[in-house]
């Protein structure tokens, strides 16, 4: 029982921060609403055949969009798994967002407890009472932003772990693959922090190499979309990332201090939000900063202390010539992201600072001291600014189900589709000319229907927005090249003379068919080294 005291013990301090996840009902934040329309809709489509997700079928009236190929899909498998298991979709969002936080915090426990257990308990307390962690669940709702910082630290554990072994073992790969699908912007600003932290901690091995491209194989089925078809969203076609990042940096008062609200990130220093770094924190880093510099400067302490203050300063305006030259970096919004990363390193640089003393009683005392100065630095920020009742939340759901995923319509949107409102229509098939319709069934994702098609040549609309998932089927023949954009960024077909069997439906990209397969090939790869471990 001594060996899980410490881990008791954090998860019960988890708790208590988190308890207000108990109250009843849903909580009023930014985005938490979205979360919960996409945890339905995740289980529509998959129970449509749908695997991987990639398109959410009922949002934007009716239209469809490529939700699932841009947004994050890890913690919607997750509630779907929940849901399909019969509880609700706002418990199933409550329990990811706490188990997340939980094992976010074990995972820093886990990094040090070969080291120094009561350090390590210490570490991990501090990175579950960082103020970041309660802006992201009661004020921002960000789903995928908790479960992305819950398994980020054992990521770092999976490396560590590796350098220990002599050979790759099969979990080694899945911490980053499920951080990069948990994710998007966390988990690729991550992954360049992980190559200069393996760099400088001196874990970078063929084996670690091999890791990591294992990693970014089982990912591969939503990164490689992700990346390629950006491109064909009406956000980038346009180069409007819905919101500026020169409008978002922080200012030196708010990394001190910064009144807790709930409101949203505003230009200039009078943010809405919150975006301290922690009093204990700060005083940890400083602290540690001055003793690296003047007694303990090996490599990788120098590149902790250093990685804190660049993360500070690429979230000041500072840095604005950087996000300037770099329009990949402005596709992540909001400088305050990096938020994520000082929270991460504020638990690492502790526990070089406090594992320098050699006196147990000494580091007692500290850890006493800095503990009680973050739980105090957080006490009034463990809850949302309001519960919603069920007629409060049925109302706020109803507001947004059908409409959009995202706060913005045009977020993930297909290019070709126009920047106003849709509005929802009836119809599905829009014919021009003579043509006969007959047989007509669909749903979000799969039309099929019966054309006698009396003209030498026939267009049909179909009310989907186009992108290049859509296929067409004539008696059971692939005729993709019958597909095309309208101008309205709805479907056009073009019919076959005569009369014919037609399917059309939502499958697989060609790119979105390649990243398929290497995840695939990844899920092999992961299996064949499990069995050659078992065989040892």
């Amino acid at each position: 029982m001594k060996k899980y005291l410490f881990p008791v013990i954090l998860i019960i301090l988890g708790l208590i921060l988190a308890s207000s996840l108990f109250n009843p009902g849903w909580f009023a934040s930014h985005d938490g609403v979205f979360h919960i329309l996409r945890a339905d809709e995740a289980v529509k489509m998959l129970k449509s055949g749908q695997f991987p997700l990639r398109w959410a079928g009922n949002f934007d009236e009716g239209y469809g969009i490529p939700l699932f190929n841009f947004i994050y899909p890890l913690p919607y498998y997750l509630s779907t798994a929940l849901i399909l298991s019969g509880m609700s979709s706002v418990l199933a969002v409550k329990l990811i967002l706490l188990v997340s936080y939980l094992i976010g915090g074990l995972g820093i426990y886990q990094l040090f407890a070969r080291e120094n257990k009561m350090l390590a308990f210490f570490s991990a307390a501090l990175y579950l009472a960082t103020p970041y962690q309660f802006l992201n669940i009661f004020v921002r709702g960000a789903l995928g932003e908790v479960v992305a910082m819950g398994i980020i630290p054992w990521v770092l554990v999976s490396f560590h772990d590796l350098s220990h072994q002599k050979a790759l073992r099969w979990y080694h790969s899945l911490p980053l693959a499920l951080l990069l699908i948990a994710h998007n912007f966390l988990g690729l600003l991550f992954m360049a922090f992980l190559i200069a932290y393996l760099f400088f901690a001196k874990l970078f091995s063929k084996r670690a190499l091999l890791s990591f491209a294992l990693s970014l194989g089982l990912a591969a089925f939503f990164l490689l979309p992700m990346i390629v078809e950006r491109t064909m969203l009406y956000s980038f076609h346009n180069q409007d990332f819905t919101f500026r990042f020169d409008q978002h940096f922080v200012y030196l008062k708010q990394f001190l201090y910064g009144k807790w609200d709930y409101w949203y990130s505003l230009p200039g220093p009078g943010d809405g939000v919150s975006f301290q770094l922690g009093l204990a924190q700060i005083i940890v880093v400083a602290l540690t900063t001055i003793f690296v510099a003047l007694k303990k400067r090996t490599r990788k302490n120098i590149f902790l202390v250093f990685a804190f203050f660049f993360t500070v300063f690429m979230m000041s305006s500072r840095s604005f010539y950087i996000w300037d030259s770099l329009t990949l970096l402005q596709t992540v919004q909001f400088p305050w992201r990096f938020l994520f990363l000082t929270t991460l390193l504020a638990p690492l640089i502790a526990f070089v600072f406090l594992s320098s003393f050699k006196s147990k009683k000494l580091q007692i005392i500290l850890i006493t001291i800095f503990l009680g100065l973050a739980l105090f630095n957080v006490r009034n920020y463990r809850r949302p600014i309001q519960f919603l009742n069920e007629e409060e939340f049925g109302s706020l759901y109803t507001l947004y189900l059908t409409k959009t995923a995202t706060t913005f319509r045009t977020e993930i949107l297909p290019m070709w589709s126009p920047q106003d409102v849709r509005y929802k229509s009836d119809d599905v098939l829009v014919s021009s000319g003579n043509i006969i319709l007959e047989g007509v069934v669909a749903t979000p994702t799969n039309i099929t229907f019966t054309a006698n098609n009396k003209e030498e040549i026939g267009e049909l609309t179909i009310l989907r927005n186009y992108f290049p998932s859509w296929h067409v089927q004539v008696e059971g023949d692939n005729s993709d090249d019958l597909l095309s954009p309208r101008d309205d960024g709805t479907i056009s077909l073009m019919l076959n003379p005569g009369t014919h069997d037609y399917r059309v439906y939502v499958g697989s990209s060609n790119i979105e068919s390649i990243a398929n397969i290497i995840s695939l090939g990844s899920i092999i790869s992961v299996l064949y080294v499990l069995t050659r471990d078992r065989k040892k």
